[in-house]
């Protein structure tokens, strides 16, 4: 049976980037063992020995747990960002592929879905590979392979949502570090992959909570550790998922029709 025809170009998108993607897996399996492991190795256990435990809302974990489950975070921010951002300038205005594939059957809304499935898959994979890590070491239990999937994939897509977005707004490649040191690491250092963010200051909890990272952090946390679940963290992730997907799109509709 044949998928309906806006299906059908958002697949061939995807399994063309698929099949790209194929001729690199070596060198993608590799960097994505090695860096969740590197992580483990400098945290995990570095500092980890000297932290040993920490109490987060009135549980004890050990900080090499706490850790893992902020790397699964960082992974859908880091591998959703830098795919959809670096990556789709390169498609778009180096290899000039989005216009290729637009002037085929396929449209250029098909290729901008086919585009953000893909930079999500990517960067999912990537935090299944993180969460297999844990579960092998003793720090997740099985299930987490199962719960956190879905999870992984609306988180990828958002901030492949965000990369897009970035892409679509940037003159040149270099302007794409602008968010990635304003926005990403910014992200990166506050929203509690490394320590809970109930530590910090009460106005730095209010905007950590305004980032999108902290609530997919929180979300993981509940699924992997059995942390208390912190419902408004749904609604925050999908104001964002819908606000980035969206204003991506269009973005990325008016850098390309003149």
């Amino acid at each position: 049976m044949r998928l309906p025809d806006s299906l059908w170009g958002v697949r061939c998108v995807w399994l063309r980037y698929f099949d790209v993607f194929r001729k690199s897996l070596r060198f993608y399996l590799v960097t994505t063992f090695c860096e969740p492991i590197l992580y483990l190795l400098a945290f995990g256990l570095g500092v980890g020995a000297l932290v040993g435990t920490l109490k987060v809302h009135d549980m004890q974990v050990s900080y090499r747990s706490f850790v893992f489950a902020g790397i699964i975070g960082q992974t859908v921010l880091f591998q959703g960002f830098f795919e959809a951002s670096f990556g789709s300038f390169v498609r778009m205005y180096y290899q000039r592929i989005f216009s290729s594939m637009a002037v085929t059957p396929i449209t250029l809304s098909e290729v901008l879905w086919g585009e953000l499935l893909w930079d999500a898959t990517k960067a999912s994979v990537a935090a299944e590979v993180v969460t297999l890590i844990g579960v092998a070491l003793g720090n997740f239990p099985p299930v987490a392979l199962l719960t956190v999937l879905p999870l992984a994939f609306v988180s990828s897509l958002l901030f492949a949502g965000l990369g897009l977005t970035v892409s679509a707004r940037a003159k040149s490649i270099d302007e794409i570090s602008y968010p990635q040191y304003l926005i990403v690491f910014p992200m990166f250092l506050f929203c509690g992959v490394f320590y809970p963010i109930e530590g910090l200051p009460v106005v730095l909890q209010w905007v950590a909570w305004a980032l999108p990272l902290t609530s997919v952090l929180s979300l993981v946390r509940t699924l992997t550790l059995g942390f208390p679940f912190q419902p408004w963290a749904v609604p925050i992730l999908a104001v964002w998922l819908l606000v980035l997907v969206v204003f991506s799109r269009r973005s990325m509709f008016a850098r390309l029709v003149k």
